[in-house]
């Protein structure tokens, strides 16, 4: 047997200890390195974790100091006033609700009505809910609360009666304003705030009225996707609109649209593939284009935090309501001066007409810009209809014309039509009202 074929149990006696030494030594020698090798690894990874946790720490500390510098520390919540009680000596509103999200006491917050105006305020006091009685505190979280906002009564031209109206929403998000980069952030805070309670409401009339006007007046951020980078006329690439299906219906089609990138940042998946995808807004008249042309359901925001779905037909009818709003002021202005047959008049008395013209009123004394409102009644065509002539600047009608159909809306019984005409452009209103005292006048 060669030396090469030998193995430690060929050996004997002092060549025996002596390999056994040999081994054994080697044994520690591997070991004391792989400790070594390991306690070196152990201790990089523990200076990485260090670096890692002070360069956290210092983002945390900057992410704290920039939301510090922002109104109400950044924080975002919404409320929609199911009742309220205003006192106009204090100019003092209490808005009762369920509060979505953290208020805290003084912070600045804006109070949307029911007619789209946005009023800025600040929150007075804060009560919780305990379940038998409202306790003060200095914030409220994801519950039950009473608020009390600041409104100066004489400079909004409001009323202790019509301030803070049912569906009215409190939030701490602000109207969209552009930035500093030029461009304007998508918010639909009325919308929002009203989407948080829709598992309850949503089968309450005059709350769906408020709700389907704010998303048809509403503007969306929908994802989209470049197709294959193809371009179109002008240089510009063609993108294509991202749409699902629901496991239970893969042949059915859904548009999604966001009420603002929140609510988009929540739909992960999307961004979670290698190709990210472009964001773009949409107002809801361009939005119904697509409806009606592919017959579409629509999910508002569908990863939540509150998903509103409609289904196509119902998206479809809200989609042709769409458009004649949009289309309103011609539309309205054609009626008059095109040369089709029209008959105006007074309405015919009775309860419909009485309660028309009261949320007419109601709504007028709470827009300071209205200055004079008449309801009437036209036949063009054969058609019957009620006209509103309304004082109001141009420019600003779209916003009083959608305001005001959302509240006459739930009134209308035998006429189910509404028809709008500014003052200026009805070329019998001077002479009609002359004769016939406006309803409402400022």
């Amino acid at each position: 047997m060669s030396d090469k074929d030998k193995n430690i149990f060929d050996l004997e006696g002092d060549a025996l200890d002596e390999a056994l030494m040999a081994a054994i030594e080697q044994t520690d020698e591997e070991e004391r390195e792989a400790r070594e090798l390991k306690a070196k690894e152990n201790q990089e990874r523990a200076e990485q974790a260090r670096v890692t946790a002070i360069e956290q720490e210092q983002k945390k500390a900057k992410i704290e100091e920039l939301r510090k510098n922002l109104p109400n520390e950044g924080r975002r919540y919404f409320l929609m006033a199911e009742e309220s009680e205003c006192d106009e000596q204090k100019n003092e509103a209490s808005v009762t609700g369920i509060v979505y999200g953290t208020c805290k006491k003084d912070d600045s917050v804006f109070l949307y009505r029911n007619d789209g105006k946005a009023l800025g305020s600040k929150v007075i006091s804060v009560e919780k809910y305990n379940g038998q009685v409202y306790e003060p505190a200095d914030e409220v979280s994801q519950g039950k609360a009473r608020i009390t906002i600041s409104i100066d009564f004489n400079k909004s031209g409001l009323t202790a009666d019509n301030a803070v109206p049912k569906f009215a929403v409190v939030t701490s998000v602000r109207p969209p304003v552009k930035g500093a980069d030029g461009k304007t952030a998508i918010e639909n805070p009325s919308l929002s705030g009203l989407m948080f309670r829709y598992p309850e409401y949503k089968t309450d009339k005059e709350y769906l009225n408020h709700l389907t006007t704010n998303i048809v007046n509403g503007q969306f951020l929908i994802p989209a996707m470049n197709n294959g980078g193809q371009e179109q006329a002008g240089g510009k690439k063609k993108i294509q609109l991202i749409m699902f299906t629901k496991k239970e219906e893969p042949d059915k089609r859904l548009m999604p649209l966001f009420t603002d990138i929140q609510a988009l940042y929540l739909w992960r998946k999307v961004f979670e593939g290698e190709q990210k995808p472009s964001i773009v807004v949409m107002n809801f008249v361009e939005v119904a284009k697509f409806i009606q042309k592919e017959g579409l359901d629509l999910a508002i925001n569908p990863a939540g935090p509150i998903s509103v779905g409609l289904p196509a037909k119902a998206a479809t009818q809200l989609a042709s309501l769409a458009q004649k709003m949009a289309a309103s002021g011609k539309v309205k202005k054609e009626n008059i001066t095109d040369g089709s047959k029209v008959t105006v008049g007074q309405p015919h008395p009775g309860p419909e007409t009485d309660a028309v013209r009261q949320v007419l009123v109601d709504y007028c004394k709470g827009n300071r810009d209205i200055k004079k409102a008449g309801l009437l009644f036209m036949i063009r065509n054969n058609k019957m209809s009620y006209l509103v002539i309304v004082d109001v600047p141009k420019g600003k009608e779209q916003p009083v014309y959608s305001g005001l159909l959302a509240v006459m809306k739930p009134h209308l019984k035998s006429i189910k039509s509404v028809d709008f005409s500014l003052y200026a452009e009805a070329p019998f209103a001077k002479d009609y009202f002359a004769k016939i005292p406006a309803d409402y006048q400022a």
